[in-house]
Parts: structure tokens; C-alpha cells; sequence
């Protein structure tokens, strides 16, 4: 029999923003584009913005400078925020470079922004980047079918209970992250540029 535990650590690694967002953004891409700008947006993305992250991390990790991968420990957040907004803003120059639709571009800087005032936040309060991603993408997906964001609010919302079941959050982190990522997830659908 499955205990919680197992669900927890399942759903929080389910909800990785590292995995969780490269599926969302490689569907959506691939759902709303066409293949050579799909994988165009989906490469750019796994060059410049995943793998530095995962070698970036994983370096720091090592050094001992990161206490663990999801760089849990607040102050330590302080150096992980500049580094992915900067491949944000690079990605976001690649994408405008080669002429990709306006709506990636738009898209990119909302959630740049999103990066941007999680920063902010964390000189407060370790809100959930876990929780903040996957309300960003449940939102998001409204914009294709009401079921899909229903869904992914559903595992949002499991992927939130996870952090806390885990001990890797604090309610209030939770519902600040949640709160940052709904709202950057709202703003995606109804602001036009």
C-alpha cells in the first residue's frame, strides 16, 4: 500500500519547475505553434534556461554552497534568482531575435516577471516556487481547454500539499507562491499587448 509520504515525494517531484514547467512549455508550444517554431522555442528553452540551471545547481550543490538542489534555504535563493531571470532575459532576446510570435515573446516576459517578484518576495518570505509554477501553468492552460487547467489546478494544488507534507514550505510560503503564480498565470490570459 502507498503511504503519504511516497505520494508526497511522488507529486513534489511531479511538480519539479524544472519538469513540470518544460512539459508545460513544449505542449503549449507544440499545441500552438508550428513544428519548426515549436522546436525552435523548445530547444532555446532546454539550451539556455534548463540545462545551465540543472549544471548551475548541481555545482553548487557540490561545492556545498546549496544546501540541495530545489536551493530550499532562503539566502540561498538570493544567488538563484539573478542567475534564471538573466537566462529568462535571454531567452526571451532569442525568441524576439528570430522572429517567434509575439504571444511567446509576451508570455516569456510575464513569466520573467513572475521570476522577478518571486526575487523580491524572497527577501521576505521563501515563497514556493513549486506551488507559484504550478498555479502559473494551471491558469495558463485555461487559455486552452477549461478541463486542462482544472486538472493542472487539481495537481497544483496536490503538488502545494506536497511541499508542506514534505516540510520543504510553510503555509504561508504556499499560499504566497500559489497567490504569484495564479495571478502571473491570469495576467498570461486577459493582458494584451
Amino acid at each position: 500500500m502507498v503511504n503519504s509520504l511516497t505520494i508526497a515525494k511522488t507529486l513534489s517531484i511531479l511538480g519539479h519547475p524544472l519538469l513540470l514547467g518544460n512539459i508545460y512549455v513544449i505542449a503549449m508550444s507544440f499545441h500552438k505553434m508550428p513544428v519548426n517554431q515549436a522546436i525552435w522555442v523548445s530547444s532555446l528553452l532546454l539550451v539556455l534556461v534548463t540545462l545551465p540551471i540543472i549544471i548551475h545547481n548541481q555545482k553548487k550543490v557540490t561545492s556545498g554552497t546549496y544546501s540541495n538542489f530545489d536551493v530550499s534555504d532562503q539566502n540561498q535563493r538570493k544567488s538563484f534568482y539573478p542567475f534564471a531571470i538573466v537566462l529568462f532575459v535571454l531567452l526571451n532576446l532569442a525568441f524576439y531575435l528570430l522572429n517567434l510570435p509575439q504571444e511567446v515573446i509576451n508570455h516569456t516576459l510575464i513569466f520573467s516577471g513572475f521570476l522577478i517578484l518571486m526575487a523580491v518576495v524572497n527577501l521576505y518570505i521563501k515563497a514556493s516556487l513549486h506551488a507559484g509554477i504550478a498555479f502559473y501553468i494551471s491558469f495558463s492552460l485555461w487559455d486552452i481547454h477549461w478541463s486542462l487547467g482544472l486538472a493542472l489546478f487539481i495537481l497544483a494544488i496536490g503538488i502545494a500539499w506536497s511541499r508542506k507534507y514534505t516540510r520543504r514550505h510553510s503555509l504561508p510560503e504556499l499560499i504566497i507562491g500559489g497567490l504569484i503564480g495564479a495571478l502571473s498565470g491570469l495576467s498570461g490570459l486577459f493582458l494584451i499587448f
